[in-house]
Parts: structure tokens; C-alpha cells; sequence
């Protein structure tokens, strides 16, 4: 995540330094001036005034120092042990505590954390001396960056937000955003991201209302990396196209370095993989030439990343441990683990399980340090205390200018005291509150997981049954088409070869002399022959327009409604499911018949959504036939009105179409009616059905804005009802 942060020496790290830690110098000016320009400066001041105690100087001075420290680190540690010493000679407190916080923002581009702390540390004792407070809120902010970075999220947290207080104190709106900026980057790593993007976002308005192009870019880019995490490739897209080509307008090698990282990580998402290659190796080449080194391991382990996704484990091997051997350098705990949780898997691929066991411990290790639950904890506390304390102050300064305007200093005073007493006791009230809702938290936490774990596992199930329905409707729809085909192929070949033998009649008849010949014969043969022809023809087209029906039924499209011919699609429907029947068990004997309203309009539906009911319900009619659990005792065979039958019916009804399908089968049990449409209820024998047939027609009539209805008694039959609009 990219954050106003020094600690990973990248662009993200540079920006903090830049906005957060040492605002004397305005980011128009930064962007404007050059080393050049800064020296030049410096020996003109040199030359007109006796530098020594000249703060004009001296504050120049610390300007040259931060942009070295920003593009060069080694080349300003000697520059700023020099200015150091001549600000504690000229006894300019101020000048001191920029140098000193310099001088840490120097080490922390360097990935020197913990020495980058001391620095800050006699930085900030300096600026408490003084009685101008302004400078304390950045220095609190580049601490909490620093320990950010070690890994130690609570102490970040607390100065985070003692850094917002005082920003908020002071009116230092670059203070406030950053440090909204560094929370939001905790909350993204706990993975709290809604959070994490509330805070980005009131970042974002605070920079628009600056005018801040350069501050306006990280939090586009931040914004993106959320969205990335999210599995919103597409959203974060846009926002890192904004941000990067506002980089590439403004020339800047450090904003640059870090969207192009960024939109390697979005690219590899959206499985754009040379894009995605090509900016990582931006990215690895300008940091390696600034000496940004989070950045670097970052884009490393990600270009690891992209090669074990190709399946080529010796590049990513080669690449994920030189990011390794970057983050270690650093101590930086957050690529130390992504590094360890790929080499992990791919020792895995390549059969060194042991040595894949190792780097899968020392990923467990670094993870745990890094969301430990004291820091979840105090996040909510901290923000909550931040909340409150902001409420007691408004409430006291309310209270005070009442006092002065209604009643006398003693009176005044009094009410003071009773307010102070009763914030004092309504504190304690909620601090108990506050540690009973956090105990709650953590069992309400702890139910979640297990809910989450159990939802998991019932979709995972559900997409094994659905799918298992959709190849048991397949399987059913194939023997149902090729049993239909048949009939007519039959006709074909049988014609076909009793025209064959004709003509041989014909040839033998003509091979006789004409005194012997019959013609009348002959005319004969030919005209049965015209008729079989005909006979062929008429099945030939059967067999047509029985392949143009269900290529139409199975096109594959958008699901868009078209006007459909319901008795057609009925009619198809019914007879594909016989043959299904008929196909798996040659001696099924049901009869089926139909009743369409020749009148009927017609409806503007998804035929295959529309058609896959109609074949689950008729599917439903038939096989109450062939079970037997729920057949009552009753003579069908010597009673015709008892004779198996399935009809399928159409009318128009009003507005709306009917459409009933029906059986005079077993009918369906009191017991059971009320659960047919419910997802997994079957009364099929075990791995013969899912229960979702009758559960996804009911979704697709609703989805058409129709009602599926069944009306059924137990011994006599079942009738199913569909109302669809035609308009």
C-alpha cells in the first residue's frame, strides 16, 4: 500500500518526507527550484551576510539539505552534520530541529529505520522547548512512519493520531492528510478496507482544495491499491490512469516509480501480463537508480510473482530472493513476508519441500507480526478516544464562553468544576462501557470467523450441485434430441433403400425385349419411387428443422429477450423430454398430448432461459411415473382415464399467458408441497437429482415478471401453472 511514509525509502516514502515531515519549504517551490539553484542562493547569501547567525541562511540551507536527502541520502549526511553544528552555534532552535528531522528523513530513504529514530526523537524534544507548536505534529508523524515500517503498528497508531490532534490544533492541513494517509495504510494491511478507503478519500478532498497535483497522485494511487485488494481491477484502473499520466506530466521520477508499480500489481490482476512486466522493470530500474529500497523489493517480488504465474520457478526463484535480500537489508517486515510466502511456494513446485516448509514458517512469523491483534485493538480504541477527546474540547469551549457571559467569575468557576467533575465520571462510565464492547468484539469476531468458514463451504457446495444440475439437464436434453432425430433419419434410410430396389426393378424390367417388357410396370415403379422421394424430402425437412430448433434453443448469447412463439417452444419442449425418457428406458409407456390456444401472441421472453423450465417441469411429470415411493395403489392398466398421461396446455388470459402442465400421476404429498420450490429439496433417489430444477424455474419465471404456481392432490395428479406477460 502507498502511503505518506519514509520508512520504505520508496517514492511513497519520499512523498511523506515531502509533504509530511518538513513543511518550511512550499511543494511549489520544491518542484521548482534545483540543487543548482539552492547553491547558487547559498553563495550569494554567503557573500552579502557573515552566514554564522544569519537564519535566512541557515534556513536556505536546511532546503538544500532536504532535496539532497531526497535525491541523494549518502550525499547528505556530511552536508547536514555541518548545517547541524552551525544551527547549535547560532543557538537557532528551529533551524536545529529542521536539521535534525532532516537528517532522519535522510536514513529513513536508506531503509535505516532505527537509526532514522534517534534523530527524530532530539527533533521533536527541540520543537516541544519552543513555544511555536507547529512543527511537533510532522515529527510526531514521521515516528509513527518509522515504527510503521518496524512493524510495531500500536506506537505508529498512537502517534498517528496525536499527530492529527495537533495538526487539527495548529490548522497544518499537510499534517492531517498525511497522517489520515498512514492510517488508512494500517487499516489496508489489517484488511479493514473500507476503512482504509474512507480515510484516502477524505485525504483526496483535502489536497483538491490545496491544489496539490503531486499529493492528488498518491491519493489516486492509494485509492487504486484498495480497490485492487477489493477485486475491483477495473476501478482502480481508472484511478492510476489519472494518477500516472499526472505523473508523466509533471516529469516526476518518484511518481513515476510508484504508479507504474502500481499498475504492474493491476495489470497482473487483470491478467495483462507483459504490460504488467514491462512496468515492473520501470519500476525496479528508476528505484534501483534513486536508492529507493522498498520500492525495489517491492516490484522484485512482484516481477517473481508474474514469472511463477508463466510457471518459469527459476526466474521467480532468482527474483524473489533478491527482493528478499533487499527487504532484509531494510528490516522492512511487510516484503519480508510476500517474499518468504513465494519462495514458500515455489520450493513447493520444485519438489524442496523442506526448504519450502522453512520459508512458509518464516511467512507465518512475519504475518502474525504484522496484524497482531493489540494493534487491531488499539485502532478502534485510539480513533475512539481521538473522537471523544474532539467532542470534550468543543463542549468545554461552549462552556466557557457561556460562563463569561451569564454568571460571575465565582459562579463561573463552580459550574467549571461540576462540568469537569461530570466529563470526569461520564469518562469513566464509558471506559467500562468501552471494555465490555470490547470483549463483545472480540466474541462477535470470533462467531464471524466461523460463519465465514461455514458460508465458504456452502458455496462451495452449492456451485458443485448447480453445476451438477446443469449437466444432469444436458445429459437429459441430449438423449431427448437424438431420440427425436431419429424418427425421421429412419423414414430417410428406409425409403432410400426401398427406392434403391425399385430402380433395380426398373433396370431389370428395361433389360427385357420390348415384346416381354411391362411399361405399365415400369410407369408404376416410377411413381412409387416419386412418392418415396417425396416421403424422403418431407422427412429430410423434419430433420432440419429439428437441428434449426435446438441450435436456436442452445445459441449461446446475452440473455436478451426476443418474441417467442410459446406453443412452439412448448411443443419442442415436450417432445425432447418423452424422447429423454424414451431414450433410457425403451419400455417407458406414458402418454402425452397437447392443448394450444392457436390464437396465442406471442411473449417477449429468453427462450433458452424460458425453454430450460418448461423442460424441468415436463422432466417432473414424467418421472412421477417412474417413481414409485409416491404412486397410490390403483388400476391404470384396465382403466383408459387412468392411463398415464402427461398434457400440456396454453391460453391467453388478459395481459398474461397460461401456460399448464400436467400429469395424472401419484400427485405430491401434503407434507412436502410447500418445500418443491425450495433450493436442494428432491424427492429423486440419492444421485439422481440436486433439488435446484424446480428452484432456478421459479427464479427464471420471476426474472420474466411471471408467477409459477402448483396445484397437486395426493393420489389423483399435479398441475403446474406458469402466468408470463406477453406485452
Amino acid at each position: 500500500m502507498k502511503a505518506l511514509y519514509r520508512p520504505h525509502g520508496s517514492i511513497l516514502c519520499r512523498l511523506a518526507l515531502f509533504m509530511v515531515c518538513f513543511f518550511f519549504l512550499p511543494v511549489s517551490l520544491v518542484q521548482a527550484q534545483t540543487i543548482e539553484n539552492l547553491k547558487a542562493e547559498l553563495e550569494k547569501l554567503s557573500q552579502k551576510h557573515g552566514y554564522a547567525n544569519d537564519t535566512l541562511y541557515l534556513n536556505k540551507a536546511n532546503d538544500l539539505g532536504f532535496m539532497l536527502a531526497e535525491s541523494n541520502p549518502d550525499s547528505a549526511f556530511v552536508f547536514l552534520d555541518k548545517q547541524i553544528e552551525m544551527c547549535q552555534k547560532a543557538d537557532y532552535k528551529k533551524g536545529e530541529s529542521d536539521a535534525l528531522k532532516i537528517y532522519g528523513n535522510a536514513l529513513q530513504n536508506k531503509g535505516e529505520f532505527a537509526a532514522s529514530i534517534d534523530y527524530y526523537k532530539r527533533s521533536l524534544a527541540i520543537a516541544q522547548d519552543m513555544p511555536d507548536d507547529r512543527l511537533i505534529p510532522g515529527i510526531l508523524n514521521n515516528i509513527g512512519l518509522v515504527y510503521f515500517n518496524l512493524g510495531n503498528y500500536a506506537e505508529a497508531l498512537g502517534n498517528f493520531f496525536e499527530a492529527i490532534k495537533g495538526a487539527e490544533q495548529t490548522g497544518n492541513l499537510n499534517v492531517e492528510a498525511a497522517a489520515l494517509n498512514n492510517i488508512a495504510m494500517i487499516y489496508f494491511e489489517q484488511g479493514k478496507l473500507e476503512e482504509a478507503k474512507t480515510k484516502y478519500q477524505e485525504m483526496l478532498v483535502i489536497y483538491q482544495k490545496m491544489g496539490n497535483q503531486g499529493r492528488m497522485i498518491l491519493a489516486y494511487n492509494n485509492l487504486g491499491d484498495v480497490e485492487l485488494k477489493q477485486n475491483k481491477p477495473l476501478e482502480a484502473l481508472d484511478h492510476l490512469k489519472v494518477g500516472h499520466a499526472s505523473a508523466l506530466a509533471l516529469q516526476s521520477p518518484e511518481f513515476i516509480e510508484m504508479t507504474a508499480r502500481t499498475l504492474a500489481d493491476i495489470y497482473v490482476a487483470l491478467d495483462s501480463t507483459d504490460k504488467a512486466e514491462n512496468l515492473y522493470r520501470q519500476s525496479i530500474a528508476i528505484a534501483k537508480e534513486k536508492g529507493y529500497g522498498v520500492p525495489y523489493s517491492h516490484s522484485l517480488v512482484g516481477l517473481a510473482e508474474l514469472y511463477y504465474g508463466k510457471g518459469n520457478y527459476q526466474e521467480a526463484r532468482l527474483y524473489a530472493n533478491e527482493g528478499l535480500e533487499q527487504a532484509n537489508k531494510m528490516k522492512q517486515a511487510m516484503q519480508q513476508r510476500n517474499a518468504h510466502e513465494l519462495l514458500a511456494k515455489i520450493n513447493e513446485r520444485q519438489g524442496d519441500f523442506e526448504e519450502a516448509l522453512a520459508n512458509y514458517k518464516l511467512f507465518k512469523q512475519y504475518n502474525d507480526s504484522i496484524n497482531n491483534a493489540r494493534g487491531q485493538r488499539l485502532a478502534a480504541t485510539l480513533e475512539a478516544e481521538y473522537e471523544f477527546s474532539k467532542k470534550t474540547l468543543e463542549f468545554e469551549k461552549a462552556s466557557l464562553r457561556q460562563w463569561w457571559l451569564v454568571f460571575s467569575a465565582f459562579i463561573g468557576l463552580f459550574t467549571f468544576l461540576i462540568i469537569l467533575f461530570i466529563v470526569y465520571r461520564n469518562r469513566n462510565k464509558l471506559n467500562k462501557a468501552f471494555l465490555v464492547l470490547k470483549e463483545k468484539n472480540v466474541e462477535i469476531e470470533s462467531k464471524n470467523e466461523k460463519l465465514e468458514n461455514a458460508l465458504d463451504q456452502l458455496r462451495s457446495t452449492q456451485l458443485q450441485l448447480i453445476q451438477s444440475e446443469k449437466m444432469a439437464s444436458l445429459g437429459e436434453l441430449t438423449a431427448g434430441i437424438a431420440h427425436e432425430i431419429q424418427n425421421p433419419l429412419n423414414f430417410v434410410n428406409n425409403f432410400s433403400e426401398v427406392s434403391k430396389d425399385m430402380i433395380a426393378e426398373i433396370e431389370e424390367e428395361r433389360a427385357k425385349s420390348d415384346e416381354v417388357r411391362d411399361e405399365s410396370l415400369v410407369s408404376e415403379i416410377l411413381g412409387d419411387v416419386l412418392q418415396n422421394l417425396e416421403r424422403i424430402h418431407q422427412h429430410g425437412k423434419r430433420a432440419d428443422a429439428i437441428v434449426k430448433g435446438m441450435l436456436e434453443h442452445s445459441r449461446t448469447g446475452k440473455g436478451e429477450k426476443i418474441l417467442t412463439d410459446i406453443n412452439a417452444l412448448t411443443s419442442e419442449c415436450l417432445r425432447l423430454s418423452y424422447h429423454g425418457f424414451l431414450a433410457k428406458d425403451k419400455n417407458f409407456k406414458v402418454d402425452f398430448r397437447t392443448e394450444l390456444d392457436p390464437g396465442l401472441p406471442k411473449a417477449n421472453v429468453v427462450p433458452q432461459d424460458l425453454s430450460r423450465v418448461f423442460i424441468n417441469i415436463i422432466n417432473n411429470a414424467f418421472q412421477a411415473f417412474s417413481n414409485s415411493e409416491f404412486i397410490p395403489d390403483r388400476d391404470r392398466d384396465h382403466n383408459s382415464e387412468l392411463k398415464p398421461l402427461v398434457k400440456v396446455s396454453t391460453m391467453k388470459n388478459g395481459d398474461n399467458l397460461e401456460i399448464r402442465v400436467s400429469d395424472n400421476g401419484p400427485g405430491i404429498p401434503d407434507a412436502i408441497k410447500d418445500k418443491i420450490f425450495q433450493p436442494f429439496f428432491t424427492t429423486k433417489p440419492t444421485g439422481q437429482g440436486t433439488g435446484l430444477g424446480l428452484s432456478l424455474s421459479y427464479d427464471i419465471v420471476k426474472a420474466h415478471g411471471g408467477e409459477l404456481k402448483v396445484n397437486s392432490i395426493f393420489g389423483e395428479g399435479t398441475e403446474f401453472l406458469i402466468n408470463l406477460p406477453y406485452l
